[in-house]
């Protein structure tokens, strides 16, 4: 049900001709900073994204055909662009409530404040690290 959503957002944009705007607004305050960074911004906004389509595929199915041509205007390679999803999609599961993770905890019994006040540390070391690893892949591609 999920792809379907997302899949449908996706038609209603190429249909209503409003994904190349998007890409071209979303490109303008990138094109200003360095590829690196962009890369950084990418991966925030694949985690944020992550809330609103916690489905893998139906994310991709959204998210992809906007962030690799984005990837291109800021001079930064597709595979980085991936990666920031990959990464984006992966780790945040563990963090957002309207993700798999939470909710098994909450059949568990354990309370989400306690989760969260478990996990958020964890989860900015991770995010770190993921940062450091888009910076590198970004030199490196």
């Amino acid at each position: 049900m999920m792809i379907g959503i997302a899949r449908g957002i996706l038609v209603v944009m190429q249909d209503g001709h409003i994904i190349d705007t998007v890409v071209y607004g979303l490109s303008i305050p990138l094109s200003k900073l360095p590829g690196w960074l962009s890369g950084e911004a990418m991966l925030l906004v694949q985690s944020l994204l992550n809330f609103l389509i916690p489905s893998g595929s139906g994310q991709a199915v959204t998210s992809i055909p906007i962030m690799a041509p984005l990837a291109d205007l800021c001079g930064i390679s597709r595979q980085v662009a991936v990666l920031a999803f990959q990464f984006g999609d992966g780790l945040s599961n563990i963090l957002w409530p309207t993700a798999m993770a939470p909710i098994m905890c909450g059949i568990a019994g354990v309370k989400m404040e306690k989760w969260w006040k478990f996990l958020v540390p964890v989860f900015l070391v991770l995010l770190l690290t993921q940062a450091v690893l888009i910076a590198a892949a970004t030199f490196i591609m």
